[in-house]
Formats: C-alpha cells, structure tokens, sequence
C-alpha cells in the first residue's frame, strides 16, 4: 500500500491524561515543525517560475557566500 502523505505525526503517550484541546495544540506544533523543516513550500515556490541560467549562477554565488563564516574585522 503506498502512502498518501508526506510525513505524519503522533502524540507519546504520558502518564498523565492530556485533553482533546492539549492533544490537539501539540500535533498542531509537530506538524508546522516538521512542515517548516521538511521545505515542500520553498519547492512548490521554486517551480512556480522558470530559472534563467543567470539566476541559477547568481543564486550559487550567494549561497557560496552563505556558507563561509564571517570575516573577523580586527
């Protein structure tokens, strides 16, 4: 069977009883967390338009940038 969603979440079971709201606020929090992590939104916003060969060089250039630390001014 395959699945039908990206990615799901569950609650752990605790010794103390949670509520239906309480329950509910924290698999709403898990699931905006792995949401954000998981990028499907930069995607879906990526392949909205199409990219030149000069916005893939200049993105490239940016992220290099990105990566190395900070130069230290001293």
């Amino acid at each position: 069977m395959s699945r039908k969603f990206n990615f799901g979440v569950t609650i752990r079971e605790t010794k103390k009883p949670l509520s239906k709201e309480e329950a509910n606020n924290l698999l709403i929090k898990k699931f905006l967390r792995k949401w954000k992590k998981s990028g499907i939104l930069r995607e879906l916003k990526e392949k909205s338009y199409p990219i030149t060969r000069g916005m893939k060089k200049r993105k490239k250039k940016y992220m290099g940038k990105r990566r190395l630390p900070p130069k230290n001014k001293n």
